[in-house]
Order: structure tokens, then sequence, then C-alpha cells
């Protein structure tokens, strides 16, 4: 901590109060403090915290002076940060200013804080206090939950990590690139998924999570890799492509925003005490809208211009190196909690004064009294090393002192950003192709518009070119699939298991962000806030799963009681007939299923015939659809088809189930009794 007035240097001014001021009759513009050239500050990150004071807060919303933080030896300015007089929200009062800063390119040099004023009005610096957090380069510590080695789960991290592309951790070199995995961070394995826990200029945040095939040893293995480098694909849209990525419209793969109602000076034109679609409204024709954002102050900026009431904030963001510890750890032998707390701070500027020029970005709660206060966000997971899903926690903490919080915003809301717009990944590009509710059918925003409540459909078309897809409030756990079934990598769920004010479940094809999420919303007004000061709201849950109902390739014995027959015998491992004592007919039909979703697929039909010297077509193969009583793909087999005798052969036939979902399906061999023929089994596959 360094005080003012006697640990910093000045070039104008004079001890005033608790600090060291100038004014704007006596000084022209200048570094009011500067100093201490200090050579301990390491070589990681930190935030430097200006404790200001100004004595007009209204006069107009100009720049009036620059935090810095600058390294002396080589004189160069690695953090800047402008103050707007109307960031200060009482005059003649002392507020803190945060700066954040990251030391990788001055090292071990001799630092200094510096306060440029621009000689536009009175102001006091009681002190600067400098937080420091050391940077380690490395691949994070792993949490091995599975039942394999750790030498085997360290060889699958390392690939998923660096197939993220923020750099190598073999040899660890200098050029790392210190917004991806580091030695702070965490990485959880369990049996059926992999993440990485961003501690780094995150709360905690899970970046990246890559989905496993749940086996035991060495057979535990990625169910998502790019052909043909066999590169990890994370479920998460950052860095998905292995370019090191950060999505432009999110900072990072979770987005949460609280939507306030509380003007600033200057956003109520009209004095109704709030924000209007039209401040030139009087009355009852005035109509209540979002003031700002709020949000967590986390590393990763919003850079997309089509938010820029989200780009307002995008500078003097924390700093990627600062480690963000979790002020709950706690481990049994399958599951691994954690919860973090994050200040709520104004992360979007909705320019109500006119402006989206970031004013008082990065601030704490502004309450319905006109003052700001810290109030936390504690987020957290509970991730299991032997079941396919893991919990989200979200719960509010108002501080002892604070006044009741909550009326002034609507909930939480956001979700998981599973992938950019347009999705480039195939395991996620088509993942909200099709949509179950479980409990409630529910209306959706396309067609069909009706989604019945237990069943698989199809959306179709979609809303107009740069407008959200949103679904919201559907009050029932939701799945999607890629081919409209609850198979392994192919489809997710999501429940709310709070314990009340579970009933804003969605997602969106969100085009304006350009991503695509799920979650909803959590936490409402009215429902579980307002709560007073010293308190803690319920703690609500968001569960992710990932089904297994159906791993592919879907596979009927001939013999077994899952397929039909009306010719032939059971003969060891497969159903056969003769012509010496069958008659032509239906050797093999069904199964009738009704779960194979829809799209492109293929049938595998393994048979053998006794002989391949002569000719003409032995069987003919299709796929039937029992529903709508229609042939979907059919094929003549000629005995030519065959390369060898009493030999088992796969034939192919390719079909596509488009449309078809929910349709009892069947695979058919129809043997025209020219020759022996044995099927040993169909095995049906995704295309």
């Amino acid at each position: 901590m360094y005080e003012a007035e006697t640990h910093l240097s000045h070039a104008m001014g004079y001890a005033d109060r608790a600090g060291w001021a100038a004014n704007t009759a006596a000084h022209v513009r200048g570094h009011l403090v500067y100093g201490p050239y200090a050579t301990n500050w390491g070589s990681g990150a930190g935030k430097a915290v200006f404790r200001l004071m100004i004595d007009n807060n209204s006069a107009n919303n100009r720049a009036v002076a620059a935090l810095e933080v600058n390294c002396a030896s080589s004189d160069r300015v690695i953090a800047r940060h402008e103050i707007l007089r109307g960031d200060f929200t009482q005059p003649l009062v002392y507020q803190d200013f945060d700066l954040w800063f990251d030391l990788q390119a001055c090292a071990h040099q001799r630092m200094e804080v510096r306060l440029d004023w621009y000689a536009q009005a009175y102001m006091n610096v009681d002190k600067v206090t400098v937080h420091l957090d050391d940077y380690t380069a490395g691949q994070p510590p792993v949490k091995n939950f599975t039942q394999s080695s750790d030498s085997h789960v360290q060889s699958l991290v390392r690939r998923a990590i660096e197939g993220l592309g923020f750099g190598t951790y073999d040899p660890v070199t200098s050029q790392l690139r210190r917004d991806g995995p580091n030695a702070n961070d965490l990485v959880f394995v369990g049996k059926h998924y992999m993440a990485w826990i961003d501690q780094t200029g995150f709360y905690g945040k899970i970046n990246a999570l890559w989905l496993l095939n749940g086996a035991s040893g060495d057979a535990l293995a990625f169910l998502h890799e790019q052909s043909p480098s066999r590169r990890p694909v994370s479920f998460l849209g950052v860095a998905e492509d292995g370019n090191g990525a950060w999505m432009p419209g999110y900072s990072g793969a979770e987005h949460y925003e609280l939507p306030h109602e509380i003007p600033e000076p200057g956003e109520d034109p009209n004095g109704n005490g709030q924000c209007d679609t039209n401040e030139a409204c009087q009355g009852s024709a005035c109509v209540k809208t979002i003031c700002n954002w709020y949000s967590v102050n986390e590393a990763a900026p919003v850079t997309d211009t089509d938010v820029p009431h989200w780009t307002a904030c995008s500078r003097n963001r924390m700093a990627w190196a600062r480690k963000n510890a979790p002020i709950v750890h706690e481990e049994t032998a399958t599951s691994l909690r954690l919860v973090y707390a994050a200040p709520i701070t104004k992360e979007a500027d909705a320019g109500k004064d006119g402006a989206h020029e970031g004013d008082r970005c990065h601030q704490d709660f502004l309450f319905a009294d006109g003052l700001r206060r810290p109030v936390y966000l504690r987020l957290g997971y509970v991730l299991h090393g032997d079941r396919p899903f893991f919990d989200r926690t979200y719960q509010f903490d108002n501080p002892a002192g604070n006044p009741a919080f909550g009326q002034e915003v609507w909930s939480v809301i956001g979700g998981l950003v599973l992938s950019k717009l347009p999705a480039t990944q195939p395991s996620k590009a088509d993942l909200f192709h099709t949509v179950r509710p479980d409990r409630l059918a529910i209306r959706g925003p396309v067609a069909p518009f009706s989604f019945p409540a237990g069943q698989w459909t199809a959306r179709q078309g979609a809303p107009p070119a740069n407008q959200d897809e949103v679904w919201a409030w559907l009050g029932t756990s939701l799945s999607w699939s890629a081919r409209g079934r609850a198979s392994l990598g192919d489809s997710l769920k999501m429940e709310s298991l709070g314990p009340a004010d579970n009933d804003d479940t969605g997602f969106c094809l969100c085009k304006v962000h350009g991503g695509m999420e799920i979650g909803g919303g959590v936490l409402h007004r009215g429902i579980s806030l307002p709560i007073h000061g010293g308190t803690r709201s319920i703690e609500t849950t968001r569960r992710i799963s990932f089904p297994s109902e159906y791993t592919l390739p879907f596979v009927y014995e001939a013999e077994s009681s899952a397929l039909y027959k009306l010719v032939g015998r059971q003969e060891g491992d497969g159903w056969s007939a003769n012509t010496a004592a069958d008659v032509a007919g239906s050797l093999i039909y069904g199964p009738y299923a009704t779960h194979w979703g829809d799209g492109a697929m293929r049938a595998n039909f393994r048979m053998m015939v006794d002989s391949i010297s002569t000719g003409g077509n032995v069987v003919t193969i299709d796929v039937y659809d029992a529903t709508a009583r229609q042939v979907i793909a059919s094929q003549a087999i000629a005995r030519s088809r065959f390369t060898q005798p009493f030999m088992y052969q796969d034939v192919s036939l390719d079909f596509s189930l488009a449309g078809r979902l929910g349709h009892a399906i069947e695979t058919r061999v129809y043997w025209h009794d020219i020759s022996y023929v044995k099927v040993d089994k169909i095995s049906v596959f995704d295309r």
C-alpha cells in the first residue's frame, strides 16, 4: 500500500485531508502522483486500487484523469484507464478505482503507479494499493476421478489442453499465452467428461469441456475428435477449433447477465425515477426498460460490435493471470465441489445517457438509494467422477450492512455457450436440430411451434436473419439432439433443480452475441429475491447431463427375438434358409425401432452364401418405414457380390430417416430361394 502524500512522488499539488490534491485554479495537467519504482512486483499480474476523491461529480461527464501502471525501466505504460467525472458516485467522498495489469512484458522491472490528472476538477488521492498474483506457466494440476491410471489420464489431459491452441506445455516456452490453461487452474477428469476449470482471469469458470466414453483403464477415450489429426474437440465454444480463439460476443464459455433498472445520473431525463423506452414520455405513457446490465468482471473482453453495450465495458478487464481461489473446495471419493465468490459489477452500458461510453464500468452494484455496495454471486460446480452429469450452482450473497437486494434486477440470465454461430464443429452444429421437453408440452418460436412432452420434435425454419431465436420460461427440463435420440455424444440434457424458482429454462441461437446457449434464468425477482443484508438467496442448480440411453451402432443378431422371421431356422450364430427345405420369403424383418432418430444412416447386413460360381440375385435387402408404409431404400444383392463361399461379408445399404422421427423402422432380408443364405446380424450406423 502506497500512501499518496508519503510513499509516492508528485509533479504538482499539495497535502490535503488524508491525501494529496490538486485544483484547477492553481495547477496544470500532469502526474498528481507517481512511483514508487518497486522492483519486487514479480512477473505475474495485479490490480492497482486508486483511492480518489473529486469535488463535483455532475458538472459534465468528461474524462478527469487516467490511472496508469508504468514500467519505469523501459518507460512503457502497460495499463491505462480513463476516469470520467460521472464515475464518481458522490462528491468529496473517497472512492476506489481498480486498474488491472499484467507484468509479463515488464517482469522484475522498476514499476510505478501514476495518476495523470487532466486539470478538469479538484482531485485528491488518498493511497494506491497494489494486489499481486504470481503466474506459473505449465499444465494445470489434474484431479483424477476415473478408474484409469494417472499416466493414461495425463496423456489425455495433455492432448486436450494442447488441442485448444493456446501453446505447448512440453517444453514450456516463454511464448505460452497467459489466456490459456496454466498451473494456477485445475483440470477435472471423470469417466464421462474432462473440464478445464479456469481460475485465472475467471471465477472458476469451465472454459473447455471434453466428453469421454465412460470406459475404465486405458480404454478411456474422447468421444469427439477432429479428423484426421485426432485433436480432441471441446463441447464448449472457447477455442473449439483449436486456434486459441475466444468468442467475441462472450467473456468465456458461460454468459450471465443481470438486467438492472435503477438509472444512473443522466439516464432519467424526465425524472420519473426509471429508464423508459422513450424518455420524452409522461405519466402512464412511460414504458419502463433496462438501464444497464450487471455481471462479473472476467478477463476475456467482449469485442463483438453487434453488442456495443457490452463492448463499452471491454476495457480494464481482470488480468488474465489473476488467480481466483475457491471459497469452498470439498472432495469425496467420487466428486469435487467448488464455489467461487464473484463481485457483481456493471459490465454493460446501455447508453441511456446518450452514449455507450463505458462510464462506471466494473463498479459495485447500484442500489435503489443511489449508492454502490458490494454484492456477490456465488458460482459453483459439483463434478462427478462416476456419473454422466455435472451441477452448476448459483447463489446471491448480500453482505451485512447492505439494504435489501433484488428489486433492482430481473434475475441471472444466460447459460453455457456451446459454440459460436454459425457452428463449425460437426459435434455441435446440429445439436439443436431436435428438442424434447420432459414433463410439459411447450411452445417454440419456430415451426412446428408445438413440441409435445416426452418425444423428440425437429425444429423447422428459423427467425429472420440477425434475430435471436430465444426459448424461455419453458417450465420443464429439456433435451437436445442432433439425431433425435438420447445417444452418447449426440445429445445433451438440462434440468433446473433448485428448491424453488425452476421454471425459466430455455436455450438460444443467439445471432446477436454469436453463440449457441443453453440455460435461461435463475434467482428471479419476486420469487427468490429480494434478500436482506447479511443473508443469502436460495442456492439453485442447473444439471447438465450427457445421456447415453443408446450407443451406436444399433446391433441386432439375426437369431435373436429382436428380429422376426417367416422362413428358415437358427443355425449356430445366425439364421439361414436353404433351397431344399424352404420357399422364398422374408428371412429377416424388424425390429420396428422408433429410437433411431433421423438423418443419414447406413445398415450393414452381415451374410454368407454357399456358392459364388453361379448367378442371380440371392436376396433383396431394404429399409422399410412401417409407420408410413414406405420402402426407404432397397437393393437386390447378386451372388457375385460375395467374394468367398461360407464366409461372412458385410453388405451396406445407405438410407435417410429425415422427416421420420419416431416412426417404426425395420430392416428386411427377402430370400429368393436360389441359394443357401445365412444372416449373422444387422448393424445400423450414422453416416
